[in-house]
């Protein structure tokens, strides 16, 4: 099914043409330097093909001749495009000296081989540079290729625009070899054609998987294989669908604003029809950071798309987004595809496929369980954020939260519960409490988080004595709820405390006593109301009336300090707690008024 899905958007991408992706015979390359020729054949210069990328040059994605480098030892020299080592006979390790000579002469006597086959100037350009440059010239400008040479490099001829293996005829020996095809039904197309005995080109840009790329299906053991079929013959695939689907997924992976890492899983997403809106939203909702409303610093443009992709979350959450439909006024699909590296594998982490209606229904769902209502941000809460909130809290740092420390597949169940509408894990639940309780930050995504577990997980309602009411978005005054009213009184316990004192307190009683009091109640609100005492007794009588309304308004009968609270009810107790600090923040709105 995946295999198929990425055929087909191969072959939508072919019918658009507004894609340049390759063909038999070819394929995406990162592409870090391009050697410069003068028509002779002479060395010109180097040029640096990286791109920026935030704040880092990234190599250059470009469509060569031939297949994926194959791994080893072997000398295996690639038509018109390689590494420095083959291209150049330089290489920064001197203990590879020898390797790269030998490199350099393979590449050479391939291409020279070829040249009376090949009449372009260009090409006899490049043949000219081969037979004539040597190693030392390449030991001489050795700073500047520590720059340059990485990843792989290309041929120019100056003055030209194109690239040489852009204006020269591929010749049938460097093309992509059929010789060894076996003829059997393909898994992906149904139809009798030459399978695949190696899946090519392999699959780049899956973090962490190794940089030469790797297989998406192979079997490297006679312990896999049956019937005789030798390789990834064991699952037979058209030699025509391995590329398409191949090329479609490196092209996927290729693109920043449709490629998303959640834990260890790199993720790729898009739609059976052309759909930037409804794929901006996606990006954003699982793995978008935006800054919150007037600090974005990006170009207009793009700030049009997060502006209308933060739009459309909202239509999600209330209910109002129109669906989206193709031409033939079919709904729109829409697929998930999320690979974690396997040595030299890929192993698939996440697959999710669903109509634009169901995909609304099921991001509206989680938009609605995560709202919540706050005085400071109130930005769409991505997958990864909320992944990041279970890291401990860094105050001073560069990020708010340390996520050295987080699970590497919590992002990925996230994910999954998200599109299938299943609970929550339930470690994610556990996870965000215990951390509150031992570095006591009750900020906006943790709480939210909180929320949205106690509202969708039916299985902890049951762990309440009396029937769960579902939690507000905002202060709900008359909740009778014990847990979620001990987290109201310890906030307005708190704000006593801080209004007692002229100035701001080095530490308050969240940061001594916020764990014990969400956990066994009974035991440590009789200390807190003591010392509330002594708070109280330095405010001004209008300051004691106010809080006394507030307490008493928190503990209307009936009403008793439990002794414990579960996992459940500690989460109650933080949204109680929030809910009632926001509310006794929340800024003074002057009414309006008519002028003449």
């Amino acid at each position: 099914m995946i295999l198929q899905r990425l055929a087909e958007h191969y072959d939508r991408l072919e019918a658009a043409g507004s894609v340049h992706l390759a063909q038999p015979g070819a394929s995406q390359q990162r592409i870090s330097f391009c050697i410069v020729l003068e028509p002779d054949g002479q060395f010109n210069s180097f040029e640096d093909m990286r791109r920026q990328e935030g704040k880092t040059l990234q190599p250059r994605t470009m469509i060569v001749p031939g297949q994926s480098k194959p791994p080893g030892q072997g000398l295996n020299p690639c038509f018109l495009w390689d590494n420095a080592e083959y291209l150049l006979g330089w290489t920064e390790d001197p203990t590879r000296l020898e390797r790269a000579a030998r490199a350099f002469e393979a590449s050479r006597a391939m291409h020279l081989a070829l040249e009376s086959s090949i009449a372009t100037p260009e090409y006899t350009a490049v043949c000219g540079f081969l037979r004539n440059w040597q190693q030392q010239a390449s030991a001489d400008l050795r700073e500047r290729l520590k720059e340059v040479a990485t990843n792989f490099g290309v041929f120019r001829v100056a003055g030209q625009q194109r690239y040489v293996h852009e204006v020269v005829t591929v010749p049938a020996a460097a093309k992509l070899a059929e010789g060894e095809a076996v003829s059997s039904m393909c898994l992906v197309t149904g139809s009798i054609g030459p399978s695949a005995r190696l899946h090519e080109p392999k699959i780049k840009g899956v973090a962490d998987a190794q940089t030469g790329g790797a297989l998406l299906v192979s079997f490297n053991a006679t312990a896999f294989e049956s019937y005789g079929k030798e390789q990834s013959r064991n699952a037979p695939v058209s030699t025509v669908a391995v590329f398409k689907y191949a090329n479609a997924l490196n092209h996927l992976l290729s693109l920043r604003e449709r490629r998303i890492a959640l834990g260890d899983a790199t993720v790729v997403f898009w739609a059976d029809h052309f759909e930037p809106l409804l794929e901006d939203c996606f990006s954003m909702l699982f793995g978008g950071t935006p800054a919150p409303a007037g600090e974005d610093t990006s170009p207009k443009e793009d700030q049009t798309r997060v502006d209308e992709a933060r739009l459309l979350l909202t239509q999600l959450r209330d209910g109002t987004c129109n669906t989206w439909t193709k031409p033939d006024g079919q709904s729109t699909k829409f697929y998930i595809l999320g690979l974690s590296p396997n040595a030299s594998r890929l192993s698939v982490r996440l697959w999710f496929e669903a109509t634009a209606p169901e995909l609304e229904r099921r991001l509206g769902e989680h938009l609605r369980d995560l709202a919540l209502k706050s005085n400071f941000d109130e930005r769409p809460l991505s997958i990864r954020m909320l992944a990041n909130a279970t890291g401990r809290y860094q105050a001073n740092g560069k990020t708010k939260f340390d996520t050295k420390g987080t699970s590497p597949q919590l992002a990925g169940e996230l994910a999954r519960s998200v599109l299938t509408g299943a609970a929550y894990p339930q470690s994610f639940l556990a996870t965000i409490v215990r951390r509150i309780r031992s570095d006591s930050y009750v900020g906006y995504e943790r709480v939210s988080a909180i929320k949205a577990c106690l509202v969708r997980n039916a299985g902890l309602r049951s762990a309440f004595q009396q029937p769960f009411k579902e939690l507000p978005v905002e202060l709900d005054s008359q909740r009778d709820s014990v847990a979620y009213r001990c987290g109201r009184l310890f906030a307005l316990l708190e704000k006593a405390q801080t209004d007692s004192v002229d100035g701001e307190l080095n530490s308050t009683i969240k940061d001594k006593y916020f764990a014990a009091a969400s956990a066994t109640p009974a035991l440590i609100f009789p200390r807190l109301f003591r010392l509330n005492n002594h708070h109280l007794a330095k405010l001004e009588v209008p300051g004691k009336v106010f809080y006394g309304k507030l307490f008493a308004s928190a503990m209307e009968a009936p009403f008793a300090f439990p002794k414990s609270l579960n996992l459940a009810g500690q989460g109650e107790f933080i949204v109680g707690y929030f809910q009632q600090q926001q509310a006794l923040y929340k800024k003074k709105i002057k009414p309006f008024e008519e002028t003449a």
